[in-house]
């Protein structure tokens, strides 16, 4: 009896994880780390960009998101195409602008899109 009872309350916590662990899932700290060095080598200026715009949550269409900041000669934002509203948490912010400046131009300028191309993160001359 309590042999089963055990077996269900284990089968009972195992879906109760499966369940949390996607909810719980981050962005890649590694891909982060290396996307940061890359972002560094080729301009200082963007990660501190980063660093201000990203040190807060917001939701796409928004003023803060639309408008973007300009910080020491550096514009960056996230622009929506379909799906106003939508929450980034500041360190998906990080993740996806430091992305884009490692895959942008030698300077660490350019956009990418993400959410299936309706959030649009840009990094320009500011």
């Amino acid at each position: 009896m309590l042999s089963r009872s055990l077996s269900i309350l284990l089968l009972g916590l195992i879906a109760l994880l499966s369940l949390a662990t996607p909810a719980a899932a981050g962005p890649d700290f590694w891909a982060m780390w290396n996307n940061r060095n890359r972002c560094l080598q080729k301009d200082p200026r963007v990660v501190a960009a980063i660093g201000v715009f990203c040190n807060r949550n917001f939701y796409t269409g928004h003023a803060y998101a639309a408008q973007g900041i300009s910080f020491e000669g550096v514009a960056l934002g996230v622009g929506a195409s379909c799906a106003y509203g939508t929450f980034v948490p500041q360190v998906w912010c990080e993740s996806q602008m430091l992305e884009t400046c490692a895959m942008g131009n030698g300077k660490g300028r350019g956009n990418r899109g993400y959410d299936n191309g309706c959030q649009h993160f840009w990094i320009i001359n500011g």
